[in-house]
């Protein structure tokens, strides 16, 4: 009976589990390790061995195609396709040519060593001299001879043989020029490319300790090899002319210099080379004997730690456990003010005891928080409902205003008085922008055009003194910005920096781009704003950022706090107005906008 209710225990039942589970899993393990561990190595060494390749096409064929854009506008050069399309070259002609040419690699591509233009009555220009500018100095290159196809030529690595210069070891891209008037071919540009790209496409991917990866041609000549010395020379010229590669691709392993060896072999899409991975099979197998011996010494330090920790752990959790199911039964009938206690340990049973805790705090809280949000939600649509009945007041009969604006236009223009005409007009133009509510986002150009119309107000009333510059590049004019963001700061501009000097000063607008953000500055050079005052000022403009849904400092009137409360609402805390101001020199402020179009 005794033996039974041992059996029945919970730190019996699970020291056997545990000791069970580990048995089988060692089983298991050192059952599928043998039987499944060359497979698994064949199948992971496939798998870099195919991961390489198609980063290495991938990359290739990318460094290729960005090769091939930036040379494009440079063949329908007007220099390059009168060279081509004429009989004779003038010596001004080839000069700018191989200017072009060294401007193009020494900006774009310094890999590049050398870049040919042919035409197809064989007339050359080398971007190395002109002097060697003739095909007769390059009749060993192998794309002298190429027929002037329209496909694109990519010829695989090779030794240049320049005249009066080094040999290197170079891939060649053969390019076709059209005539840009009828699209006929009349050339070919010829760039030697050093082979740097081919050994950063592997990365640092390695095959065990002494595994590499190379890459051959068609014709079998090495494009890529880790001994630089062997790059453009055909493979039976080195010692890899022992090693026997199967005709297409796939994966098998091969004897080579006294060991097996796991060989896979993928051809790329573009260039149709061989991207071969090689390592000895030995390297791989290492790892299969030190697999079974872990598996051993982890099955007897795990049954151990089974034996001696189990019956002891499974006390230790169980009363905690439920202890903390008798309080959630508590809280279930309602009450909230029970607590699980709280120890220095910091084990799974006090997360669980502070995670219980926190949930029945958290349930008190948010029934006091519903009632909360509940006001505020009264509050917050109160406050929208007066904020229509205010905008509502304000499109009261706008008409009236309309109309007279526009018969004082007319009379100025009756009266032959152009600067009153053009007063009431933008006067009409820039009232009936503000009066309008459909749009909430304008572009940035209907601003500066709206600004323009009211610093033109402005100039009229100062004619001699009055300064404005709008430098905003026209890249930003369909930006997207909030209605009302440039006007009232020009506006708060004119009255504290123009006016107070009798009308003589500037203001300066312009824009550009800063982390993803369109920048607004609005300049002007007046007397600037007090130490004490600007501390106010960027207190308020702070307050509003903290807190948008606020009543805004200045009285709902769109100056600088409204202006920044409305940016804030809109896009968030991370926009809005800031302000700068040198006393005795000028004030800047800068609206900050997300850049979108």
């Amino acid at each position: 009976m005794q033996l039974k209710t041992r059996f029945h225990s919970i730190k019996t039942r699970m020291t056997l589990g545990f000791l069970l589970i580990n048995l089988l899993s060692l089983l298991v393990v050192l059952l599928i390790s043998n039987q499944m561990f060359h497979k698994v190595i064949a199948r992971d060494f496939v798998n870099v061995s195919n991961d390489a390749a198609s980063r290495f096409s991938f990359r290739m064929n990318d460094y290729i195609e960005q090769i091939i854009q930036t040379s494009a506008p440079m063949a329908a050069n007007a220099q390059f396709q009168e060279f081509l399309r004429g009989q004779q070259s003038l010596p001004e002609q080839t000069d700018a040519i191989e200017k072009e040419m060294r401007k193009f690699t020494a900006m774009n591509h310094p890999e590049v060593v050398g870049m040919f233009l042919m035409s197809t009555n064989n007339q050359m220009v080398s971007m190395n001299s002109f002097y060697y500018s003739k095909s007769v100095y390059y009749w060993q290159e192998p794309w002298i001879s190429l027929a002037f196809d329209q496909d694109i030529q990519i010829i695989p690595t090779h030794l240049t043989n320049y005249p009066q210069q080094p040999k290197y070891a170079v891939f060649s891209l053969v390019l076709p020029v059209y005539y840009t008037a009828t699209l006929d071919i009349i050339g070919r540009l010829v760039i030697d490319v050093l082979p740097k790209s081919i050994r950063a496409s592997f990365g640092d991917i390695r095959i065990g300790e002494t595994g590499y990866f190379f890459v051959i041609s068609e014709d079998d000549t090495i494009i890529y090899h880790p001994n630089d010395e062997w790059l453009g020379l055909p493979r039976a010229n080195t010692p890899l002319a022992n090693l026997e590669l199967k005709k297409g691709t796939g994966t098998f392993i091969q004897k080579w210099n006294n060991q097996n060896w796991l060989i896979s072999v993928n051809k790329t899409n573009r260039m149709n080379w061989n991207v071969v991975s090689i390592v000895p099979q030995p390297e791989l197998e290492v790892g299969a004997r030190v697999v079974e011996r872990s598996i051993i010494m982890a099955f007897l330090a795990v049954a151990i730690i089974i034996v001696t920790i189990i019956p002891l752990m499974t006390s230790r959790f169980v009363k905690p456990v439920l202890t903390l199911r008798n309080l959630m039964a508590k809280v279930s009938t309602g009450d909230l003010t029970v607590r699980a206690h709280l120890t220095k340990q910091q084990d799974e049973i006090q997360t669980l005891n502070l995670g219980f805790n926190q949930m029945v705090s958290r349930l008190d809280q948010l029934m006091t928080t519903v009632t909360d949000l509940q006001m505020k939600e009264m509050k917050l649509e109160l406050r929208q409902k007066e904020a229509l009945i205010r905008a509502l007041q304000n499109q009261i009969n706008p008409h009236l205003l309309y109309n007279t604006l526009g018969i004082i236009k007319s009379m100025a223009f009756l009266e032959n008085v152009p600067r009153i005409e053009t007063i009431s007009r933008n006067l009409a133009d820039v009232y009936r922008y503000t009066a309008r509510f459909e749009n909430e986002e304008v572009t940035l150009h209907e601003e500066l055009e709206i600004m323009a119309k009211y610093l033109e107000i402005v100039k009229l009333r100062f004619p001699m003194s009055f300064l404005r510059t709008i430098s905003v590049n026209e890249k930003f004019h369909d930006c997207l910005c909030m209605k009302l963001t440039l006007q009232p700061i020009v506006e708060n501009a004119v009255k504290y920096a123009i006016e107070p000097n009798g009308g003589e000063g500037a203001i300066i607008v312009n824009a550009f781009e800063e982390g993803g953000d369109l920048i607004l500055e609005i300049a002007d050079n007046g007397k600037g704003i007090p130490v004490a005052q600007l501390e106010d000022i960027q207190a308020m403009l702070q307050k509003e950022t903290e807190n948008p849904n606020g009543i805004p400092s200045a009285n709902g009137s769109l100056g600088l706090s409204n202006v920044h409360a409305r940016l804030v609402l809109r896009y968030g805390q991370h926009y809005g107005i800031r302000v700068d101001s040198f006393p005795g020199q000028g004030t800047v402020v800068s609206i900050r906008l997300p850049f979108r179009k």
